[in-house]
């Protein structure tokens, strides 16, 4: 559907009321690609599968604007849109002839069932908490990322190069994600997710000392951070979402995006400093969330 509907990118009207389209069956691909993976491998290569799809979703936002850019530079911009339907032409002919159908039926179920089943899970109390998390994290990233270049931008009046090469620096964090269920397993989930909300919590502290190579630092301290937290996020959903996982993933990827895209609404903070104190104050509620879930575990 993706590739169908980006050739009829023609003029500005059909980019809004098509990229409205796209965005709707996008949405569809981060739930979908979790629960293949949960129902196609085995357990033990999910680990490290859910990490490389996290890393792809992270860095889509830096990588997606240099290919657009790079298109754009030598076509214009209509070109992009081309440039995306061949790319999903060429996933849609791989997918079909290279991935194994899932072995695992599904329960069937009706709609109603299942919106019924959708509204519940963010009001379980196993769940609920995660799903916070789940909410700010990915709020957090693009906020962050939003006012970065806002600040770049506006403040410092750097170029649209250098702004774009220091975005892309931070994705350095982003390789700790592949080590991030090794890691969970290690010292236990929670405690991964505790680690990873510190080190983003460091990297906003660091983003307010207005030093370009301190919060490109910060930068990798931040996405890090993240990069270790969403696969724990659904290693734990998997694992209390029990007969429902499938469904307790869906939710969560509809949490996530939902928090992605009110993410650049942090722009409407008077300043900079405002907006990441701000996120501070976010990822430190998350943080108190999970000591005290941690602290209701060790009770049981």
């Amino acid at each position: 559907m993706l590739m169908i509907i980006s050739f009829f990118i023609t003029n500005f009207t059909n980019f809004l009321i098509i990229r409205g389209l796209q965005g709707f069956w996008a949405a569809s691909f981060a739930p979908v690609s979790f629960i293949y993976v949960l129902n196609v491998l085995e357990k033990k290569h999910h680990g490290i599968t859910v990490g490389v799809i996290n890393t792809g979703f992270l860095s889509a936002g830096v990588l997606g604007q240099l290919l657009s850019s790079s298109v754009n530079l030598f076509f214009h911009w209509q070109a992009i849109f081309l440039t995306l339907a061949i790319s999903y032409i060429a996933l849609l002919i791989y997918a079909i002839k290279k991935l194994p159908k899932p072995q695992i039926k599904q329960e069937k179920r009706s709609l109603i069932q299942l919106i019924r089943l959708l509204a519940k899970l963010p009001l379980q109390k196993d769940l609920k908490k995660l799903y916070f998390i789940t909410f700010t994290t990915l709020l957090a990233f693009v906020a962050y990322y939003t006012s970065l270049e806002n600040f770049f931008q506006h403040t410092l009046s750097l170029s649209e190069q250098a702004i774009f090469a220091i975005r892309a620096f931070g994705l350095i964090g982003l390789i700790v994600t592949v080590f991030s269920v090794k890691i969970g397993h290690r010292i236990g989930f929670e405690n991964t997710i505790i680690a990873g909300l510190l080190l983003s919590l460091l990297g906003l502290i660091l983003s307010m000392i207005t030093n370009i190579f301190i919060i490109a630092f910060g930068t990798i301290a931040f996405v890090a951070g993240i990069a270790i937290i969403i696969p724990s996020l659904i290693h734990l959903l998997g694992v209390k979402g029990g007969e429902n996982r499938s469904l307790t993933i869906s939710m969560y990827s509809f949490i996530l995006l939902l928090g992605a895209s009110l993410g650049s609404g942090i722009s409407i903070v008077s300043n900079y400093f405002s907006q990441i104190v701000t996120l501070l104050f976010l990822l430190v509620g998350s943080l108190i969330v999970t000591l005290l879930e941690k602290r209701q575990l060790s009770k049981r």
